[in-house]
């Protein structure tokens, strides 16, 4: 990515300035649920506002276009026939992303790849002492990882349906919103975390002290 005021170059995964006037700054990275069905968005949030699409000649035709798709399919990572050798898991596998927050320590990265979302759409996970819910869902590919810590108390996630899940106290919660819908807890709020859904050579090529869940 560049900014158009000073025409620094951005690295659109770590979200740093890598070369121009601006290098060395750091953008703050946003949590977001990303690919998330349009009329689950708008039940939950019904005063959203929509960002127009362009309609120049040929651009609507294209929305829907993955102009990727050939990249995706192939074995080929990175440009210019560069080489990555982080064999703890093959190159093109996905995997969530998560820049770990330090609760004691430095902040850590860690990978989940997505073949451990075959059978169940959470993960109940603490690394760097900090207890983490991975959610996903393999059918919209949305993705969200939130803090479990609810009052001080680390809490046990099992997944209802879609976007719900039961923690161990009986509470319900909305994955979309965070909050909690039903139960002991009801509107508490759950800390949505950023994270990225990436091809490991990218993510080990960013972050190669990360570590993987298994």
């Amino acid at each position: 990515m560049y900014d158009h005021q000073t025409r620094s170059l951005w690295s659109h995964i770590t979200g740093e300035a890598i070369q121009g006037p601006l290098t060395g700054m750091q953008l703050k990275p946003l949590a977001s649920m990303p690919q998330i069905a349009w009329n689950t968005w708008q039940l939950n949030y019904p005063e959203t506002q929509v960002l127009s699409v362009p309609t120049r000649d040929g651009m609507r035709e294209g929305i829907n276009q993955d102009v990727y798709a050939d990249y995706h399919a192939s074995q080929r990572a990175g440009v210019s026939g560069m080489e990555y050798t982080d064999n703890r898991l093959p190159n093109k596998s996905l995997v969530i992303g998560v820049q770990v927050p330090a609760k004691h320590g430095n902040t850590q990265f860690r990978a989940y790849p997505l073949t451990h979302f075959t059978e169940t759409a959470v993960i109940n996970d603490t690394p760097n002492d900090m207890p983490l819910l991975i959610f996903h869902d393999k059918k919209s590919f949305a993705t969200a990882v939130f803090n479990r810590n609810v009052a001080g108390d680390a809490r046990t996630f099992s997944h209802q349906d879609r976007h719900f899940v039961e923690d161990n106290t009986g509470t319900r919660w909305n994955l979309v919103t965070g909050e909690a819908v039903s139960g002991k807890d009801e509107g508490a709020r759950l800390e949505r975390l950023p994270a990225i859904n990436i091809y490991w050579f990218a993510w080990a090529r960013y972050h190669p002290e990360t570590s993987i869940y298994r």
